[in-house]
């Protein structure tokens, strides 16, 4: 019998979403928890667009390929999960075509310098560093495009969501991001993530519990003992020297 051929990638203009009333005491993330808020928005293989928050495992959502092209992965499993946190989150916005994406201080999203550059030679970086000016992914009619960045600025916003897909990547309110945060290199986080990918790839495990997953504080812990502390987030890597200045070990 002929295998029936995937679905092609569809991209549906997004609503604008509602943010509900901000609570006034914002959480730092925990290590590992680096993250979107509740309400933003993924796109699954039906083309629906659903809350990060409301995932569950098996779903395919819409993601972006080493090549640069729109492909869809499986949603593994969330790397954090918090419905009652209250966190600082930066809001990234272009202007053409209008995306706005918010997400916390050291998530790793693509930036390039000029329009020009081809999706698949975006770099990741620390979504706190993007500065007016620089370029981001966001989604097409049928790939992936450039967009300039117009503002950047910051917001107090309910839940904390990291939803973790086979390809390490996602579409979260129409921008490319990557599912990693905290350290600079996606190609190491995606490679080091791989047993965790293979075991949740083999099948459905059940509701998971809230917080960050046991997993990205494993390798949290390792990457303070073996990595530069230049491979950490800037404030990540503040905190470490606030530790070592203080006589505790790190």
């Amino acid at each position: 019998m002929a295998e029936q051929a995937e679905p092609e990638p569809r991209y549906n203009p997004p609503s604008t979403p509602t943010t509900s009333p901000q609570p006034s005491t914002p959480s730092s993330p925990p290590p590992g928890g680096d993250c979107f808020p509740a309400r933003a928005l993924v796109t699954l293989e039906s083309g629906e667009k659903v809350p990060v928050s409301a995932l569950t495992s098996g779903q395919r959502v819409l993601c972006m390929d080493e090549e640069g092209h729109f492909t869809y992965s499986d949603f593994l499993t969330y790397l954090d999960k918090d419905s009652a946190a209250v966190r600082e989150f930066c809001v990234l916005e272009t202007q053409n075509p209008p995306r706005r994406l918010t997400l916390t201080a050291s998530h790793l999203l693509y930036v390039a310098d000029d329009l020009s550059v081809p999706p698949k030679d975006f770099s990741p970086m620390f979504a706190s560093l993007v500065q007016p000016g620089k370029c981001i992914l966001i989604a097409g009619a049928h790939e992936p495009q450039p967009a300039r960045v117009v503002s950047v600025t910051t917001q107090t916003d309910s839940g904390a969501y990291a939803p973790l897909t086979s390809h390490g990547t996602l579409i979260v309110d129409d921008v490319v991001v990557s599912c990693f945060a905290v350290v600079q290199s996606h190609h190491l986080a995606q490679l080091v993530f791989w047993p965790l990918r293979l075991y949740h790839g083999v099948g459905r495990l059940g509701v998971q519990p809230e917080g960050v997953h046991w997993y990205p504080k494993v390798l949290y812990s390792l990457g303070k003992l073996f990595l530069n502390k230049k491979e950490f987030h800037p404030m990540e890597a503040q905190r470490r020297e606030r530790q070592v200045h203080c006589g505790k070990k790190v």
